[in-house]
């Protein structure tokens, strides 16, 4: 691998962990924020992360929406 391709791998790997980041602390903010309503009027939007940590249902959020990142 040429030193120029190892470069845009590095870069491609840097903008990939910064997107999974910034995405997961979005997730994190309003997973947390409806985790403070009530379970009978808190929203279902298509995933059951009933009985997951926050963090749990963070991380299984983001790994669902990134993809559509790159479409």
């Amino acid at each position: 691998m040429s030193m120029i391709n190892a470069h845009r791998h590095d870069d491609s790997k840097l903008e990939f962990s910064l997107l999974m980041w910034l995405a997961f602390a979005v997730f994190l903010v309003a997973i947390a924020a409806t985790r403070l309503v009530p379970r009978a009027v808190r929203p279902r939007v298509g995933g059951h992360d009933d009985g997951k940590s926050i963090l749990a249902a963070a991380r299984a959020a983001t790994h669902n929406s990134i993809p559509f990142a790159f479409m």
